[in-house]
């Protein structure tokens, strides 16, 4: 990895522009950045710190749009894009409690202060951010009341003199939804009637010429409400092609489809919002090579693999090697991944479950967790410390119908810094191994590979992980092993991963555990011979066995 100068990447992500470089640099110049707000000599303006969190925004990069929101909260005059864009991260990251305290002094400033029109009009942005938070509540927890609250924050601002129509559409998802929940209210307009208007609406914006990005989705999701599927599908694909589009924009839609519309795009499916999740997995897969599953789309496969297994496994038919046994595998595996967060419930990680006696007979059989040292440690600069972190597994967390967070149970039993990418590992395994409070030697454990795969061909790396704001993503294609070190410590994959994926467990094609997810770079050092590529890198797992003295 080559460090390059935080203070010139951070004036290009001022600028509005993404420099071309891993997440390490880009991490340095946020921190850079986040510094400058407060102390820095030429502190940014408002305008550039906008633009850099939008930026961040749209890049999924959440927890440094947290970080740049939490400084300039802390040290500079109040922004009423900034505190729309840092609540933003702040969900997205699940930190609920947090994004609330940060709307309600947003809505006190813009209702009782003396702003500008321009920050006056965020105020509907907060409302929404709002009744953001009260349907995610609803989908973490089943919380019918939460959805109700939803319903009625983007209904009163659908209603308003200003009839926002991202709002709106927002409502008919909510107020569809309570019907399929049994939920008995009786509103002054059905779903259908609010659907109509809206896409009335933004039809006519979108012949204007206008180039807002959310205009095909909402048209989309108002012909989904209308049970109009040729249409819907045609404004998705207007939506997916659109110039702006973004992979926070397509995030939020596949979101919607799968956590209010109930959408799945595995299996036998055959509703509309199926058909529309179809479509947009099948574009994940084109344009960024991985599949992001909400959990209970995880349970609706794993029954319908139970019930139809060859219908399932069409949904794959582009990956070779996918046999029904691999799917179950697959399914299983997911159970015992799970994600880190703090104790304000910002999803920070991922890590997994694995025998203790494979890391070190002494361990014994009872599962230790796996994560990366960035992620928990004492020492590692912004990693959470073991006594702040959290775990949860969502397929037992949507099982049980709440979240259920694990502590980590007395000391860290290993860990080692982490080191540049490529570099030497004796010494930076960017591992930290812990047991968590109450998981049992019962608890489902990953299975690990005896050896390394040869580097061929036919070789691949499939990597699970918790990106931010996001369910399970499953890396599936362009997921090939380029190379293996002369000392089987690191492995290179051409696996697309987003942020958060840190810590995740990196498989083989039988799905046993190889190697533990670290970092990656568009300029990542070759493993052999000289110059940099594209690729992912890993830490073998029998390089932190051999390091903690099996």
């Amino acid at each position: 990895m080559h460090l390059q100068d935080p203070e010139a990447l951070a004036r290009t992500l001022l600028s509005g522009t993404y420099p071309d470089t891993d997440q390490t640099n880009v991490g340095a110049a946020v921190a850079w950045i986040a510094d400058a707000i407060c102390t820095g000599v030429a502190r940014p303006d408002a305008v550039a710190i906008r633009r850099t969190m939008r930026l961040l925004n749209d890049r999924l990069l959440f927890e440094h749009s947290r970080l740049l929101g939490d400084n300039w909260t802390q040290c500079r005059e109040f922004d009423a894009e900034i505190v729309k864009r840092h609540a933003q991260a702040l969900i997205e990251l699940s930190a609920l409690d947090r994004a609330v305290v940060v709307l309600r002094a947003g809505l006190d400033a813009v209702t009782t202060g003396d702003v500008s029109i321009s920050a006056s009009t965020e105020r509907l942005e907060y409302e929404g951010l709002l009744g953001r938070i009260a349907k995610q509540r609803f989908v973490m927890t089943g919380d019918k009341d939460a959805l109700a609250e939803a319903t009625d924050r983007y209904l009163a601002q659908y209603e308003s003199p200003d009839r926002p129509y991202w709002h709106g559409i927002n409502a008919v998802a909510t107020m569809a939804r309570e019907r399929r929940e049994g939920i008995k209210r009786r509103f002054k307009k059905t779903p259908a009637v609010v659907a109509r208007a809206i896409l009335r609406d933004v039809e006519r914006q979108y012949d204007s010429g206008s180039d807002d990005v959310w205009l095909p989705a909402t048209a989309s999701e108002a012909n989904l409400a209308l049970d109009d599927c040729s249409q819907a599908e045609l404004w998705l694909y207007r939506f997916l092609h659109h110039p702006k589009s973004q992979p926070f924009h397509v995030n939020s839609y596949n979101r919607q489809l799968q956590e209010i519309w109930q959408g799945s795009a595995v299996g036998a499916g055959t509703s509309c919002a199926d058909r529309l999740a179809g479509i947009v997995a099948r574009h994940l897969g084109r344009t960024q090579g991985r599949w992001s599953v909400s959990p209970n789309v995880l349970q609706r496969a794993a029954e319908e693999l139970r019930d139809d297994s060859h219908a399932l496994e069409k949904n794959f038919s582009s990956e070779t090697g996918f046999s029904v046994d691999t799917l179950r595998r697959m399914l299983v595996a997911c159970a015992s991944i799970g994600c880190v967060t703090n104790t304000s419930g910002e999803r920070l990680g991922t890590g997994f479950l694995i025998d203790g006696s494979y890391l070190k007979a002494s361990l014994g059989e009872q599962p230790v967790f796996v994560t990366n040292a960035h992620v928990i440690s004492e020492t590692v600069t912004n990693a959470i410390r073991p006594s702040q972190a959290l775990i949860t597994f969502e397929i037992e967390s949507t099982e049980a119908g709440m979240p259920r967070f694990y502590a980590v149970d007395g000391d860290v039993l290993f860990t080692s810094p982490p080191g540049p990418l490529g570099g030497p590992v004796a010494g930076s395994l960017d591992v930290t191994v812990v047991r968590l409070k109450q998981i049992s030697g019962s608890y489902k454990r990953l299975p690990t590979s005896a050896a390394l795969p040869l580097v061929e061909p036919r070789a691949k790396a499939y990597v699970v992980g918790h990106p931010r704001g996001s369910g399970l993503q499953i890396s599936l294609h362009d997921s090939l092993l380029l190379d293996v070190d002369d000392s089987e410590s690191l492995l290179h994959y051409r696996t697309p991963t987003d942020p958060g994926s840190s810590g995740s467990p990196v498989f083989n094609t039988e799905w046993e555990v190889i190697a533990l997810h670290h970092s990656g770079s568009s300029k990542t050092p070759r493993l052999h011979g000289s110059g940099n590529y594209e690729a992912n890198e890993g830490i073998a797992l029998s390089a932190i066995r051999a390091a903690m003295g099996a």
